[in-house]
């Protein structure tokens, strides 16, 4: 059997850890935490679940203090989680027999990046596959400052692979009581690492993604810029993530006008990409092309959400295109079509307000659909 330690970097946790350590206790046979100067009840926590505990001193490097927790797992392969992170297990069986029949060294995991405010729902959320399990062997090490990546060696990084359907990692730190205490320290760190490393185009998306988490779209947007033009004039194809994180913020500001027909060019880059055919219907829908909306509304939920290769807005290929494909009937007096649309995206969720206020507005201005309702959307 496939031996797991999981690896853990922490600092004043003490509100998080426990539930963190009970999710992954049943699959870790070790569990090495490394301390980077805790003053509250975090150590104390670990301690009752048998951890191996370290103290490090924090030099403003993740990968340094993750590197630190590597050298000091002892089994056949390195489970790596946050301490506002739970980890969910589908088959434990199955995710044994994967792990000791694999030839490659990463294994891919779903993670959910939950947003908003509690409760968690896991439709408020981004989806994406993320190297959280991978071989316990030398020359796979963390790099970067912050926001560190796995490499498997100076300049090679982990080859892309479908997510297993096994587990998942759930990802609080998103929400809203969470991010607040974490940009401005985040920021702090990327500026710094800037002064060092100035054309580093992964630093400057970093930087947009943490203003656009504090609302300063000026600077997100003209960060995210830089990152593209940084990549662009390396001869390296920007990621997914800085458009994605572009066209965010254009439709969050309201800017319609400078999405289009720029995204168009993005989804020649990425033509499987939900979130930017979400974002284009976006677009098109303020630019009261209905019909054209509608259809690209309709590919997204064609596209769906399971693609491991992007990070994407849970809704981007269900109900919030279903929404939005109801919008664009309404506009077009298709309210039969419409009330299907509303209907399906409820089935989908059923607390998406907007939708069933849609639809509540619909059947009371128009008494003749009535016998298109079914009561249990009420």
């Amino acid at each position: 059997m496939a031996t797991i330690s999981l690896c853990m970097i922490v600092r004043n946790e003490e509100d998080h850890i426990r539930r963190c350590l009970e999710s992954a206790g049943r699959l870790v046979d070790e569990i090495v935490i490394v301390d980077t100067g805790s003053a509250d009840g975090t150590k104390r926590i670990a301690g009752e679940f048998g951890a191996h505990l370290y103290d490090f001193e924090w030099t403003n490097d993740y990968a340094q203090a993750r590197n630190f927790s590597l050298e000091k797992a002892s089994c056949d392969w390195i489970l790596w989680l946050d301490a506002d992170e739970e980890l969910q297990i589908h088959d434990f069986p199955a995710l044994q027999s994967c792990l000791q029949n694999k030839q490659d060294d990463f294994l891919a995991v779903r993670m959910l990046h939950f947003y908003g405010q509690h409760p968690a729902d896991e439709r408020r959320s981004h989806v994406c596959s993320a190297f959280r399990l991978f071989r316990n062997r030398a020359g796979i090490r963390f790099m970067g400052k912050i926001h560190e990546q796995l490499t498997a060696g100076a300049t090679a990084t982990p080859p892309r692979i479908e997510s297993n359907r096994f587990m998942r990692i759930l990802h609080y730190g998103y929400m809203e009581n969470e991010q607040k205490r974490k940009v401005s320290r985040n920021i702090s760190l990327l500026l710094e690492n800037q002064g060092i490393e100035p054309d580093n185009a992964w630093l400057d998306y970093h930087l947009a993604a943490e203003y656009y988490c504090s609302r300063d779209y000026i600077k997100a947007f003209q960060f995210v810029n830089t990152a593209i033009i940084r990549f662009l004039e390396k001869g390296v194809l920007p990621p997914p993530l800085a458009y994605k994180l572009k066209y965010d913020i254009l439709i969050a500001t309201g800017n319609f006008a400078a999405a289009y027909p720029g995204i168009e060019k993005a989804i020649e880059l990425y033509p499987d990409y939900v979130d930017l055919y979400f974002y284009k219907g976006r677009v098109q829908f303020a630019f009261k092309e209905y019909e054209k909306a509608a259809r690209t509304f309709s590919y997204c939920l064609i596209l769906g959400e399971a693609n491991p290769e992007y990070l994407i807005l849970s809704g981007a290929g269900s109900f919030f295109a279903l929404h939005y494909l109801g919008l664009c009937y309404e506009m077009q007096q298709k309210y039969e079509l419409a009330v299907g649309s509303y209907r399906q995206a409820i089935a989908l969720y059923p607390d998406f307000k907007p939708a069933r206020q849609r639809l509540e507005q619909l059947l009371k201005n128009n008494q003749s659909l009535k016998t298109w309702f079914d009561p249990a959307f009420a």
